[in-house]
């Protein structure tokens, strides 16, 4: 009797998850940008979806002669006045049609440590 209602709940579960095709289709990349205005204190977030959009908001927040590059990795980039963040991410719309990310994972950046004496040496303390 226990496997019979097991199976049952297994089924209904089964059969009321989303495609994947369907899951597939919402989930594209883009980017995520977060401009901190140091100024007058405001915040703002926006997903975008093109490189076109990453380079109009850089513009409007930036008066330089840059432009933007590639980005493959998370990037911030703090001038005094604004703190302006962009990292690529998995953009997807949510049930209620509001866009939503995930962070995309990067490898982890290792660096060897060089094996010298000089390490093993204790500080000279003064």
């Amino acid at each position: 009797m226990k496997t019979l209602f097991f199976l049952l709940i297994c089924f209904c579960l089964f059969s009321f998850r989303p495609v994947p095709e369907k899951i597939a289709n919402n989930a594209r990349t883009g980017f995520y940008i977060q401009v901190k205005d140091l100024t007058d204190r405001t915040s703002h977030q926006y997903i975008v979806d093109s490189k076109d959009s990453v380079n109009d908001i850089f513009a409007s927040f930036f008066n330089s002669e840059l432009e933007l590059g590639d980005v493959d990795r998370p990037i911030s980039i703090y001038n005094g006045k604004r703190d302006f963040y962009i990292a690529r991410v998995t953009v997807y719309v949510k049930p209620n049609g509001k866009k939503d990310f995930k962070h995309l994972k990067y490898p982890k950046v290792y660096v060897k440590p060089e094996k010298n004496k000089r390490s093993k040496l204790k500080p000279v303390i003064l």
